[in-house]
């Protein structure tokens, strides 16, 4: 018997009509495909998700932004390290660029709902942006470093500002690893997933680097495996990387913001439904560039199990 050939791994894209989009009310089978791929893959697509104009007009906007933190690479948080060419960069915090299709997107908002419950909080708001020619890539990694949940409590909203596919750097994906993911996935002194857990998990399911167009929102469960890839082309790629938790998690980050963005924040979470965990900081002392990087997703809740705390964080693995 011929064996058909195996087809290509990838996230689930969900194609939304510009009604979706707009009114952020998915049809009942795109919500249960959406709520399904992020319970099985860790991962799920909403493509047409924000309108292209606004993509663009926000990537010219940060381009020169990104070109000043390469003047002063010794100032800024790198993931990984230098080498891999990835900047976490803050988005410009100013009125006009902080559009509701981005900053309070309604199909997104829709899903983390009925999965997480009312109210979903953003409490990281940066972006990954990806230099141009960069020939190294991250270790296999999930974005929290803590005695984590089994089930969905965060997720990664981001939002590429360029069309990505592998050679721009789409992100590795590890589909499926949220169901599998423990917190001894990581060791101290090793930077990222065991070795052997990934070569476990290559065996069943390896990863994909996945084509997504401009103009797509991808949630991502942060348990979920992945890593940055090298950027071919002489671009920088900016991908925006927001954290939204669901409320009852306990999680106490918040990100600072210019005060005078305290009306428009009260609009966004209007807009979808979401609640901004934000601390508001006087106009004159706010410096959006070179704010301080913190991606401490852990819950302030420590209920004892046995001898350990649950979710403590271990010194080693902050600003991970």
């Amino acid at each position: 018997m011929t064996v058909p050939p195996a087809t290509p791994d990838g996230p689930v894209v969900i194609h939304l009509s510009d009604d979706e989009r707009d009114t952020g009310v998915l049809t009942p089978l795109h919500m249960f495909e959406a709520i399904d791929a992020f319970f099985v893959d860790g991962v799920v697509v909403l493509e047409n998700a924000v309108e292209v104009k606004y993509i663009d007009a926000l990537n010219e906007r940060m381009i020169p932004d990104t070109e000043e933190l390469k003047r002063n690479a010794d100032k800024i948080h790198w993931n990984q390290g230098r080498a891999k060419g990835n900047v976490s960069q803050n988005p410009p915090l100013e009125k006009e660029y902080m559009y509701p299709q981005i900053y309070a997107n309604k199909p997104a908002a829709a899903v983390m709902a009925n999965i997480f419950g009312p109210r979903p909080q953003i409490r990281y708001i940066r972006t990954n942006t990806l230099v141009g020619n960069t020939a190294d890539r991250q270790a296999v990694h999930k974005d929290c470093s803590f005695d984590h949940l089994s089930h969905p409590f965060h997720m990664a909203l981001n939002i590429s500002l360029v069309d990505v596919s592998p050679e721009n750097g789409s992100t590795e994906l590890w589909l499926g690893t949220p169901r599998i993911s423990e917190y001894d996935d990581t060791a101290p002194g090793i930077m990222g997933i065991r070795p052997e857990r990934l070569e476990e998990r290559r065996k069943v399911r390896p990863p994909c680097y996945p084509s997504i167009k401009r103009g797509s929102v991808v949630l991502r469960d942060i348990r979920t495996w992945h890593a940055g890839m090298p950027n071919h082309t002489d671009k920088t790629r900016i991908m925006l990387a927001f954290g939204y938790q669901a409320a009852w998690h306990g999680c106490t980050l918040r990100t600072p913001v210019p005060e005078s963005l305290r009306e428009t924040i009260g609009q966004l979470e209007e807009h979808n439904n979401t609640e901004f965990c934000v601390t508001y900081v006087p106009d004159d002392q706010f410096d959006n560039l070179y704010s301080a990087f913190n991606a401490d997703f852990s819950s302030a809740i420590k209920p004892e199990r046995g001898s350990v705390q649950w979710g403590a964080v271990p010194s080693w693995q902050k600003g991970y």
